[in-house]
């Protein structure tokens, strides 16, 4: 089921729709990017503290 695509999101109906899609997908990549670095910034200060 993961590899299913939702038609609403890629084919949105109305620009509204499309730019609320598009703030989602910059959402979604900000978070990872927010992981990833606090795990760096994590696994930095656990070598510094060891």
């Amino acid at each position: 089921m993961a590899h299913e695509e939702e038609p609403f999101l890629t084919h949105p109906p109305t620009p509204e729709v499309a730019r609320h899609v598009k703030d989602y997908t910059l959402m979604i990549a900000m978070l990872k990017w927010g992981a990833i670095i606090s795990f760096v910034i994590a696994f930095l200060v656990m070598y510094i503290i060891t």
